[in-house]
C-alpha cells in the first residue's frame, strides 16, 4: 500500500506546519484501519505508506473503510484540512529487494492507481474476480487499460462509492514509480496483494521536468462529465471550448480548434496515436464536476510521444467567477509547458469579469446548439444567446455568439439582407464590451468582406483577430476568401494549409483547402486533397463537385462528368460544374441547357448567381452571364468572393462590363 496526501507537497511549499500536521493526523487515521483489516504494513515513505495484505477482500473492505473514514473526516473540518487519496487493488507475483515488495504486483497495482478519482478506489479484473459478491459495494467496468510497459491490456474496475460523486475516472492509464535494482524473487506462485492510494501528484513528482521549448503544440481533448447527467454535456464542453480558447490566445503555442478535438470523445484510441494524429507534443485531458453554483475543473498534462503524465492539479470555483477560473486552468497549463507569456498575455490571462451564472449557463447552451449547424440547432442557439442578454445585457460573450450564428444562417437558411446586418450589430457591441474577443472580431470581417465590400476593414478585423488569438481557424477561413477575392489564390493555400494544421481533422477546412488548389490551377493536389476530405466526410458534395471541377480543368472530361453526376445524386439538381464543363467540351447547347434548368428552380433553391453567369459565360451566352451578375450584386451574393478566380468568367476578363462591377464591389 502507498498512500500520500493530496497536494501536500504544494502545501509544504505554502503552509510548512499545516502540512506536518495534515501528514501526522493522516497517518493516526490510516494506521489503525490497516490493523483491523489485517494489513501489514511494511514501511513509510515521507508521506506515503507501503503495507501488503494476504486477503483481496481484507485488502477492499479496508480501502472502503479508509475513505469512508476521510470523507466523514472532511465533512466536519474546515476546507484547507481535508484529507483525500487514491487507491489501486490488484492481486499479482512480487518480489523483495532489501525489504522492499517489488515486481509486476506493484507495477500494474501503480498504474491502476491513477484511474481512481481523488477518493475513490479501482481494482483489477483479478481483484474484481475475488471480491465480487463479498463487498457491499458495487463494482463498475472500465474496460481493458493499457498500462505502460505492461505487455497485456489489464481489465480495470471501480468501486462505487456511494457518498462519493465524483467517481468516473481519467480514461488512460499513467506512468508511476518505477525501482530498480537487484531483484531477489519469491518461489513461484508465491501472491500477495498490494493495496496502491498515491494521490495525483505523485505521479507529476516523479515525472520528467519538461524544458521550456519542448512542447510548443497541443491539444484539449474532450472533458468527462463528472455530473452523469447528458443534460450537462452542454455545460462540459462549454468548459472544454473556453480551456481551448483560452490556450489559443498565446501566440508562442500551437493549439488544435476544438472540432478536431471532439472527435476523440469517448474514444479508445492511446494518446501517443491520438497526438499523432493531431500532430502534437503534449494532450490534456480532464474533467468537469458542478453542484449548484460550484464548479471544480481537473486538468492533466500528458507527454504525447511516450504517454508520460508530466502534471496534473484541481481547480474549484464559483459559477459567477467561472471566466476567472478557466483562465487560472489555461494559466497553469501554460506556465508547466515553460512557455514564455508576452505581458499582455500575461494580462489577459489574470483579468476575467463576473457574470451572472444563468446568463452563462444560457450561453454556454447557446454554444453548444451553434456547433451544430441545423436550422432547428442554429435557431436553439439564437434563442440561448438572447436568454442570456435578457439576464445579463452586456454580457459580451452573448453578444459575440448572436453575430456568429447569423454569420452560420446566411445563405442558406436567411437571405444575406436579414443575417449580415444582425450579425454586424452584435459583432460590433460585442467588440464594444470587450474589443478583445477574437471571434466578435472574425465576425465582424465576414460582415465587412461579405456583405460591405469593405476590404480594407475586412482585413483590418482580420488582423486584429489573429493578433488576439494566432490560432484562430475560423480566422484564417475568413483569410482564404479575402484572398480569393483579391485574386491571389497562392495566399488562399497558405492559409488554407494553417486552418487544416490548427483543424487537422475538420472536412470543411479540407474542403476549402481543396477549393484553394483548383483555383490555383493546381488540379493535381486538388485531387488528393479530394481523398482526405472524402475521408473525413464520406460523400460531402461540394467536395465531389470540386474534384469534377479539378477534372475537367486537366481534360479529364469523362472522369469529370462523372464525378458530377456522383454529386448530382445527393444535392438533388443538375450540377453547376457539369454546365461549364460541358462547355469547356465544346457541348454548349447542352450547358445552357443546363443554366436555364438552374434558373428554372432558382426561386425554390438558392444557387448562387455568379456560378448560373459562369456557365453561360463558358458557353458563350455573355449577355445572360451578365444578366446573372447583375443579380448577384443585387442580392449581394456571396459569389461575389469568387469573382475573379471562378474558371467560368475567364471568357470575361478585361472586358470593361466585367471591370466596372468588379469597381462596384471594391475589387478593381
Amino acid at each position: 500500500m502507498f498512500t500520500d496526501l493530496v497536494g501536500y507537497s504544494a502545501l509544504s511549499q505554502k503552509n510548512e506546519a499545516l502540512a506536518l500536521e495534515l501528514l501526522e493526523e493522516h497517518r493516526q487515521l490510516l494506521r489503525p484501519l490497516f490493523a483491523q483489516h489485517n494489513g501489514q504494513e511494511i514501511k513509510t515513505i515521507g508521506d506515503a505508506f507501503l503495507v501488503e495484505f494476504t486477503s483481496a477482500v481484507e485488502a477492499a473492505r479496508c480501502a472502503i473503510d479508509i475513505q469512508k473514514a476521510l470523507t466523514a473526516h472532511t465533512s466536519v473540518v474546515a476546507p484547507e484540512r481535508r484529507i483525500q487519496v487514491r487507491i489501486g487493488l490488484h492481486v499479482g507475483d512480487v518480489v523483495i529487494e532489501e525489504g522492499d515488495v517489488l515486481g509486476d504486483g506493484v507495477n500494474i497495482a501503480s498504474r491502476i492507481e491513477p484511474l481512481a478519482a481523488p477518493g475513490g478506489i479501482c481494482v483489477s479484473g483479478t481483484v474484481a474476480d475475488q471480491v465480487k459478491n463479498k463487498i457491499a459495494l458495487p463494482l463498475e467496468s472500465l474496460g481493458e487499460q493499457r498500462l505502460k510497459n505492461i505487455e497485456e491490456p489489464v481489465t480495470v474496475y471501480r468501486i462505487v462509492l456511494p457518498w462519493y460523486e465524483g467517481t468516473v475516472p481519467s480514461k488512460r492509464a499513467r506512468p508511476a514509480l518505477q525501482r530498480p535494482g537487484i531483484i531477489r524473487w519469491i518461489g513461484a506462485g508465491a501472491a500477495i496483494l498490494l493495496l496502491v492510494a498515491v494521490v495525483w501528484w505523485l505521479a507529476s513528482r516523479v515525472a520528467p521536468v519538461v524544458k521550456p521549448g519542448e512542447i510548443t503544440s497541443i491539444a484539449v481533448l474532450p472533458l468527462d462529465n463528472l455530473m452523469g447527467e447528458p443534460d450537462q454535456d452542454y455545460f462540459v464542453d462549454g468548459m472544454h471550448e473556453a480551456i481551448i480558447s483560452n490556450l489559443s490566445r498565446l501566440s508562442a503555442l500551437k493549439v488544435i480548434s476544438r472540432t478536431s478535438a471532439m472527435r476523440y470523445k469517448d474514444t479508445d484510441k492511446l494518446m501517443p496515436e491520438i497526438a499523432r494524429e493531431l500532430g502534437v507534443d503534449a494532450l490534456v485531458e480532464g474533467s468537469v464536476l458542478k453542484a449548484g453554483n460550484r464548479v471544480r475543473i481537473t486538468a492533466q498534462l500528458i507527454h504525447g510521444a511516450s504517454d508520460e503524465h508530466l502534471w496534473a492539479n484541481d481547480y474549484e470555483g464559483d459559477l459567477t467567477d467561472i471566466l476567472s477560473l478557466q483562465k487560472t486552468v489555461a494559466g497553469a497549463i501554460a506556465r508547466e509547458i515553460g512557455l514564455a507569456l508576452k505581458p499582455e498575455e500575461e494580462a489577459r490571462l489574470a483579468s476575467a469579469q463576473p457574470v451572472d451564472p444563468e446568463a452563462y449557463k444560457a450561453y454556454l447552451k447557446g454554444s453548444y446548439f451553434l456547433q451544430r449547424f441545423t436550422k432547428e440547432d442554429l435557431d436553439l442557439a439564437l434563442d440561448h444567446f438572447n436568454q442570456a442578454l435578457n439576464i445579463a445585457p452586456d454580457f459580451a460573450l452573448a453578444h459575440a455568439g448572436v453575430a456568429a450564428t447569423y454569420i452560420a444562417l446566411v445563405d442558406a437558411y436567411l437571405p444575406p439582407s436579414e443575417a449580415y446586418p444582425k450579425a454586424r450589430d452584435a459583432a460590433e457591441k460585442a467588440i464594444q464590451l470587450d474589443e478583445q474577443l477574437a471571434e466578435a472580431h472574425v465576425s465582424l470581417a465576414s460582415v465587412r468582406a461579405w456583405w460591405e465590400w469593405n476590404w480594407n476593414e475586412s482585413r483590418r478585423e482580420l488582423d486584429r483577430a489573429l493578433e488576439l488569438n494566432p490560432n484562430s481557424a475560423e480566422a484564417y477561413w475568413q483569410w482564404i476568401f479575402y484572398w480569393l477575392a483579391m485574386n491571389d489564390p497562392a495566399e488562399a493555400v497558405r492559409s488554407a494549409r494553417r486552418a487544416c494544421e490548427l483543424d487537422p481533422l475538420s472536412a470543411i477546412f479540407s474542403l476549402f483547402l481543396e477549393w484553394s488548389y483548383f483555383f490555383n490551377n493546381q488540379y493535381d493536389e486538388a485531387i488528393a486533397q479530394h481523398d482526405i476530405t472524402q475521408e473525413l466526410s464520406p460523400g460531402l458534395v461540394y467536395s465531389e463537385s470540386t474534384l469534377g471541377l479539378s477534372l475537367s480543368e486537366k481534360g479529364l472530361y469523362d472522369e469529370a462528368i462523372r464525378a458530377f453526376e456522383e454529386a448530382e445524386r445527393t444535392i438533388g439538381h443538375v450540377s453547376l460544374g457539369k454546365g461549364v464543363t460541358l462547355a469547356n467540351m465544346g457541348r454548349k447547347e447542352e450547358a445552357l441547357e443546363i443554366a436555364r434548368e438552374l434558373e428554372a428552380i432558382f426561386d425554390e433553391t438558392y444557387i448562387i448567381p455568379e456560378w448560373i453567369a459562369s456557365i453561360y459565360a463558358a458557353a458563350g451566352d455573355k449577355e445572360r452571364a451578365y444578366t446573372w451578375l447583375e443579380r448577384g450584386l443585387e442580392e449581394r451574393s456571396s459569389g461575389v468572393i469568387i469573382l475573379q478566380v471562378l474558371p467560368g468568367l475567364r471568357t470575361l476578363h478585361g472586358e470593361q462590363r466585367f471591370n466596372e462591377i468588379l469597381e462596384r464591389v471594391g475589387l478593381k
